[in-house]
């Protein structure tokens, strides 16, 4: 009777050592990330639609307990084929998270845009800025996907596809 109580005994105290983590851990809210991207063309704002380069803007959001944890904005640029060959030259400024609450992101990803002749002591043309914005606001039906939009179409113009 002693070694059935001891067995026993022993056995709760094996269960209760491996639950005990599970449990720990079931209190805890699990912080799960997404990355969302965005690429947008860019042209020169003349009359010619050429989409020179390209900026890809990505939003990463982490999501926890009660909401938004954390975000981080970043982008990466560069040339097409036609926009290097014709001397353009894409240069990415800051790219930053400007407002963060529990249920709203909003970024903001800039940099300029210049046309460069002659590759030794290069003569450019003035630097034309772009900006790119991602806000993430979850509606109450529908995708939790940020929405993205961009500057005015002035010296620089945006294309959503090649």
């Amino acid at each position: 009777m002693k070694i059935r109580k001891a067995a026993a005994l022993a056995a709760v105290a094996v269960l209760a050592s491996v639950s005990a983590p599970a449990v720990a851990q079931a209190g805890q809210a699990a912080e799960t990330c997404q990355t969302y991207t965005k690429r947008y063309f860019l042209g020169s704002g003349s009359t010619i639609t050429l989409r020179v380069a390209y900026v890809d803007s990505a939003l990463k959001i982490c999501f926890g307990d009660p909401g938004v944890t954390s975000s981080a904005a970043t982008q990466t640029v560069g040339t097409t084929g036609p926009g290097a060959a014709t001397g353009w030259e894409i240069t990415a400024g800051p790219a930053v998270v400007e407002d963060q609450r529990p249920r709203h992101v909003k970024a903001k990803f800039s940099g300029s845009l210049r046309n460069c002749v002659v590759k030794i002591n290069p003569i450019c043309s003035p630097a034309s800025p772009y900006e790119i914005f991602g806000e993430y606001a979850p509606p109450a039906v529908g995708p939790a996907v940020p929405g993205w939009s961009h500057g005015p179409n002035g010296d620089v113009h945006y294309y959503d596809n090649a």
